[in-house]
């Protein structure tokens, strides 16, 4: 038996050492280091015309508030704010809250139905402002546990 169990390990160090990928053939599975994809960087919007001009670009992810979920008990809010109100009119989202008013660049087909707003209007949230290589984020969750994604083009926020 234990000289079955030594061939067998022979013949996969044998096997693993022809697999290293320096022989003639490339392994067909490589590192997702060594793959042949581009990471093209985001660049956000221009400013749209709508949004005020005391408005600042957001350069890197931003938390404003968040919300602390563990089981068995009740959600946790640290530094929430309510949600006052959200449109988008001329595909600039707005989100005005009790602490700062978000203006971010977003075809308004892709924002919330009169229905949808009704579950977040007036509710403590958190927001996640996401600046990534790849896209610009707006996240936003309800201390009631609603929670809403949007991929934009650019976000600006308006101090009060």
């Amino acid at each position: 038996m234990f000289v079955r169990i030594a061939l067998v390990a022979a013949a996969s160090l044998v096997l693993l050492s022809a697999c290293d990928g320096s022989g003639d053939d490339p392994s067909p599975l490589r590192s997702p280091s060594q793959n042949d994809a581009t990471i093209v960087p985001v660049t956000p919007a221009a400013k749209p015309d709508t949004v005020p001009e005391a408005a600042f670009a957001i350069e890197t992810t931003t938390t404003l508030g968040r919300i602390i979920r563990r089981a068995g008990q009740d959600p946790q809010a640290v530094m929430t704010r309510s949600l006052l109100s959200a449109t988008c009119n001329a595909d600039v989202l707005v989100i005005a809250t009790t602490q700062e008013t978000i203006h971010a660049a977003l075809l308004c087909d892709r924002f919330w139905t009169p229905e949808v707003s009704l579950i977040f209007i007036g509710e403590e949230v958190a927001l996640i402002l996401e600046v990534a290589e790849v896209r610009f984020r707006v996240l936003i969750e309800t201390l009631s546990g609603a929670q809403a994604e949007f991929t934009v083009a650019g976000i600006w926020v308006e101090a009060p």
